[in-house]
């Protein structure tokens, strides 16, 4: 697993004049944990951006502060409601050697029986664990090979890998992926259910009587 690494500055712009380092490309960063009085800082939007897709979200990362490292996890990530540019982060400075719960994504890998009949359903993209800050993996992956159709059990949190100092938090019962027949395949069986129910030897039924019955009986 890489180490994933940031370079962040020492900021004394607070409050309202942060606004002042996103047209140079910073964002403000909080580094605080354990007894240490919080230090602002800020890093490079594109570098920062750079880690979270490297597994950042989630995983350890190496802060360089003009030459003082930190170990951290990131904590809070605020973006712009509308155009979702990076705004703020908090990071947590850990304790390399205390256990940390986070929530880690999950990929999927292999192939499942899909179609135009079939539909996958991931109904859980994270899962929480605990581990040692170095142990934290950047995602978990989930086989979805054994899907092979609607009747196959679902994968469940207690199916997913095992993982060297990784404990999962997470329901064990919990569903992570299943497969159902779509809408289309749906409607067509519920025709055809419907078309079973008709006997086509019956005969009509009568709603009410004609006006010749209602003569001939006066």
């Amino acid at each position: 697993m890489a180490t994933l690494t940031l370079t962040a500055n020492a900021r004394s712009l607070t409050g309202r004049k942060v606004k002042r380092l996103r047209p140079q490309g910073n964002i403000p960063v909080v580094i605080y944990g354990g007894d240490r009085t919080p230090q602002n800082a800020q890093v490079e939007v594109a570098e920062f951006e750079r880690v979270l897709r490297d597994g950042g979200v989630s995983q350890l990362v190496k802060v360089d502060l003009e030459g003082e490292e930190y170990n951290i996890l990131v904590r809070e990530i605020q973006r712009h409601p509308v155009r979702h540019n990076l705004l703020h982060a908090d990071f947590y400075a850990v304790n390399m050697s205390e256990t940390q719960q986070v929530s880690v994504p999950l990929v999927t890998v292999g192939e499942s029986v899909v179609g135009t009949d079939l539909v996958m359903v991931q109904t859980m993209d994270s899962v929480e664990i605990e581990a040692l800050p170095a142990d934290i993996p950047a995602h978990i992956e989930v086989d979805v090979s054994p899907l092979e159709d609607p009747e196959s059990p679902p994968i469940t949190v207690a199916d997913l890998p095992s993982i060297a100092g990784v404990t999962y938090i997470t329901d064990p019962d919990d569903p992570v992926c299943s497969l159902i027949l779509s809408r289309a395949a749906v409607s067509e069986e519920d025709e055809e259910a419907e078309a079973e129910m008709v006997d086509p030897d019956a005969e009509p039924e009568v709603i009410g009587r004609g006006r010749e019955d209602e003569e001939e009986e006066e």
